[in-house]
């Protein structure tokens, strides 16, 4: 049989996917085991990512035979530090949700060349005012993105820095040239290949990376103090990384593409400006398409690159809402649900909460605002509450958080979004799309696959073997349920 194998990384669980003709027809998945050695402190066994990475690609080759050729789509941010002449992992990979580096996040982002940044950054934000059309501007748009620049716990440049000041070795390693920097997609596409590379979306999300001139960052290297040798090369999407040389059954195929998860989900919804998603997963992560030219960040609204080809490179800006699966399972925990089947139901029958409100800040509140120290809290509670209040009150605060980042989003890129596809395991509660479509006033649309990152991935493999530009070889999506914004309240 005809297919692509696709290998979804995640943060807790790596999955195989057998596509043919835009059709899943085989899965296999494991769990990855997180680590927690210290309060705030997220790791992961790189090996073990490997190993389970070729094991699931095993059990469906054994199933259906050799694929036409094999496709990476990772969860961002996560950083892998090797030895380039042993292969071996110096230290544990540390993920996007690690918080070790706060202090040190304080430190580098309170030097002076970054406040002048910011600076000078307030100024191009005060001439974008002024006349809007400055934003199309790569340059000026670039300057305006510096107003809100910081480096955050989830950016490898400090994942890296805290290993070069903590971990016996490292630093000497990275010194002499010896260890080799990459994110999940690199560190599977060496073990494969043999090849220190990276793809741009990837690249564009470590903080090491300036989208607006497509090359790893000079400034940011400089006052991080580390050597740019170590870092892999960035590759276009339509650049398939080369021959799978190790890897059991995988040998002898072509690795036909890597993107990070976010961007494969958008590229999967659609290509043209305005294209917007939702992928609702333990959070959410909303993306806009925003063209051909990059546009400028702010706080908690984030630039990077969505598609790269030999001949085209489409821009994204993308807000998180921190808590939205992992809140559903609060409600389990804390027995307000059974189960989170039982959301939508619970909702339609309590929309009208009592007067309830809920701020979902369960994990801080993300874009706009970007306050990780904020908490959740309820509010008008009564005698005459009852729990379906609550969990109805939860859903709408998310709803509302969605909202809020969208329209954070259409401001930054000014951009007017007319709907929005949802994707991810938490979109099967149709509830909270029917409450983000009622919240935004504009049309969501569920995905029949809600792993849109996997089809992302399939479709760009697709192109690949069939030697088209992802871009023209992209086909829309099929569409499970459309909710329409209603006249009631939310």
């Amino acid at each position: 049989m005809s297919y692509y194998l696709v290998l979804d990384i995640g943060t807790t669980n790596v999955k195989a996917f057998a596509y043919s003709d835009d059709v899943v027809i085989g899965t296999a998945e494991e769990r990855i085991n997180s680590l927690f050695p210290e309060p705030g402190w997220v790791e992961e066994d790189p090996a073990e990512a490997l190993e389970k990475t070729l094991r699931v690609s095993e059990r469906i080759i054994g199933r259906l035979g050799r694929p036409l050729g094999v496709s990476v789509t990772n969860q961002r941010s996560t950083t892998i530090l090797w030895d380039r002449e042993t292969g071996e992992p110096l230290y544990n990979m540390i993920t996007w949700q690690d918080t070790r580096t706060a202090r040190i996040v304080e430190y580098f982002s309170a030097k002076f060349i970054m406040k002048l940044g910011r600076a000078f950054g307030r100024m191009a934000r005060m001439l974008i005012e002024i006349a809007p059309s400055l934003r199309r501007r790569p340059k000026i748009s670039y300057m305006a993105t510096l107003a809100a620049v910081r480096f955050g716990t989830n950016h490898s440049s400090m994942h890296i820095r805290w290993l070069m000041d903590n971990v016996e070795g490292v630093k000497a390693k990275i010194e002499s040239g010896r260890a080799m920097f990459g994110t999940l997609d690199s560190w599977i596409a060496w073990n494969l290949t043999g090849k220190h590379v990276t793809d741009y979306t990837n690249a564009s999300a470590t903080g090491l990376y300036d989208p607006f001139s497509l090359r790893w960052s000079d400034t940011v290297l400089k006052v991080v103090e580390i050597p740019g040798r170590i870092l892999p090369t960035p590759i276009a999407n339509s650049q398939p990384p080369g021959t799978i040389v190790r890897g059991g059954l995988l040998e002898g195929l072509p690795l036909l593409a890597i993107i990070a998860d976010q961007q494969a989900s958008l590229y999967s919804a659609g290509v043209s400006e305005g294209t917007a998603k939702i992928t609702n997963g333990t959070g959410a992560f909303i993306d806009i398409n925003v063209g051909h030219t990059p546009m400028p960040g702010g706080l908690g609204v984030f630039p990077m690159i969505a598609l790269k080809t030999v001949e085209k490179t489409l821009y994204l800006l993308e807000g998180i809402v921190q808590t939205v699966g992992s809140a559903f399972d609060w409600l389990v925990k804390i027995g307000l649900v059974d189960d989170v089947s039982e959301l939508s139901e619970t909702c339609l029958k309590y929309r009208d909460t009592g007067g309830v409100s809920c701020l979902p800040a369960l994990a801080g509140l993300g874009t706009p605002y970007w306050n990780p120290e904020a908490k959740a809290r309820f509010e008008g509670i009564t005698l005459s509450t009852e729990r379906g209040h609550i969990v109805a009150a939860l859903v709408k605060g998310i709803a509302l958080r969605c909202a809020e980042a969208i329209a954070a989003l259409e401001e930054a890129s000014g951009i007017h979004v007319d709907k929005i596809t949802a994707d991810g395991m938490a979109s099967n509660c149709d509830a909270l799309l029917q409450f983000i479509a009622d919240a935004t006033g504009k049309m969501v649309e569920k995905a029949e696959n809600l792993n849109g990152s996997s089809r992302g991935a399939y479709l760009i493999a697709k192109a690949n073997h069939e030697g088209e530009d992802p871009v023209n070889a992209w086909a829309p999506p099929s569409i499970q349920r459309r909710f329409t914004p209603s006249q009631q309240k939310i």
